[in-house]
């Protein structure tokens, strides 16, 4: 009973002294938006960089070797088989790339290779299995669909400025990848943003390969890449090691190398989020002390409404419980806002503010900061209140009624 009675006089204190609880609160809302804002704007900031990286050279920990197909005992679905075997079927992810130069043309009625019926020279990624997961390539339009196996009529997928060139999702085309073949039409199903100003064009190299059975030349050098989530670079580096084995191919000869670079730009972004850290950090030292330096001019102020709570039956340790409790109340209240808004922020502003094609995800909610703001939040409550409710506790009683 006397703890809901402390309750509601705490209630009624804050009430009473509306401009005191604000002022001891926005020191303390700013502190703890700042620790959200800090984390969720530093998340944004470090994507930036890597998402660039990504887009580009591949996802944390991915590796990648040069393979002259002239130097392999298979071919390409004997490749697909032996990756499916050995990194798919272990949770991992690849892709075969081969850039080859071919012509393309807007006219998919099209059927000769000349300038005269609007064919270009353009580059072309054929591409089996799934490159979205080893590069960060988020999709702007249409759908990329399994390139693992081959899949009728096949498919382009283009990048931005390859959009512009030819055109968008539905416009079909005629591709010759091999002067040895004749053009065939093929449409285009999606758009990517690839990080890349030149148009490309990527389409399925199973598919390519059985339409065209000699698309890759005997000296064609293909790229395998390989990328598994939280998987060491030593393990992928083991598992194509075991598919170069598998495809019979001397190894002593080739490099296994690390495509990606995102390690490094991890550890110079995550020291400029440790300094944001500290001020946001400084930002609550400061309110901490400001909620000092109110409450204690509060209770230089009430010392005749303390006492006369003295006189009518208030123990110090009420009084003391009544001031530090409406300090945690005040501060409780603060970092409660702060989260709300922080939330909100995150939820809604941000993302509006994210281009797509940068390929940034939108950050998710620090869920962990946010607690740290709350906790941070009431120990500066806490440590900001419990002077004055010292000094609320030890009021002279005579010495404020002889005045």
């Amino acid at each position: 009973m006397w703890r809901a009675r402390l309750l509601a006089d705490a209630g009624r204190d804050l009430r009473a002294h509306r401009l005191r609880t604000f002022l001891s609160a926005l020191g303390l809302f700013v502190g703890v938006l700042a620790v959200v804002a800090v984390t969720a704007i530093g998340a944004v900031v470090e994507d930036v960089f890597v998402a660039n990286a990504e887009q580009h050279d591949g996802r944390r920990a991915t590796v990648g070797v040069s393979l002259p197909l002239s130097a392999v005992n298979a071919t390409v679905p004997g490749i697909v088989d032996v990756l499916e075997h050995r990194v798919r079927a272990a949770g991992g992810d690849y892709a075969l790339v081969a850039a080859v130069q071919a012509q393309v043309s807007a006219d998919a009625a099209a059927t000769r290779a000349t300038a005269a019926d609007g064919f270009r020279p353009q580059r072309i990624s054929l591409v089996a299995g799934d490159l979205a997961a080893i590069r960060r390539l988020p999709v702007l339009d249409g759908r990329w669909a399994d390139w693992r196996r081959p899949s009728l009529p096949g498919g382009i997928v283009v990048n931005q400025a390859g959009r512009d060139a030819y055109g968008g999702v539905g416009t079909e085309l005629s591709v010759q990848p091999s002067p040895l073949f004749a053009p065939y039409p093929q449409r285009i199903v999606a758009v990517i943003a690839d990080g890349l100003s030149a148009p490309e064009l990527y389409l399925p190299l199973a598919t390519a390969a059985y339409l065209q059975p000699g698309v890759l030349p005997a000296d064609t050098t293909v790229t395998v890449q390989v990328h598994a989530a939280r998987t060491g670079e030593a393990v992928l580096r083991q598992d194509l090691g075991d598919v170069l084995a598998d495809l019979g191919v001397d190894g002593s000869g080739i490099e296994i190398r690390r495509l990606d670079t995102v390690d490094g730009l991890l550890s110079s972004v995550r020291r400029t989020r440790t300094m944001f850290g500290l001020v946001a950090a400084v930002l609550l030292a400061i309110a901490a002390l400001g909620l000092l330096n109110i409450g204690l001019a509060t209770v230089r102020e009430r010392h005749r409404e303390l006492t006369i709570r003295r006189a009518l039956g208030s123990t110090r340790a009420r009084m003391f419980a009544l001031v530090l409790l409406s300090s945690l109340a005040a501060g409780l209240l603060a970092a409660l806002a702060a989260i709300g808004v922080g939330a909100a922020t995150v939820a809604v502003v941000i993302p509006r503010f994210l281009d797509p094609a940068e390929a940034i995800s939108p950050p998710g909610f620090p869920v962990g900061s946010a607690l740290l703001g709350l906790a941070a939040a009431l120990a500066a409550s806490l440590a900001g209140g419990l002077a004055p409710a010292i000094a609320a506790a030890r009021v002279d009683m005579a010495h404020v009624l002889r005045e």
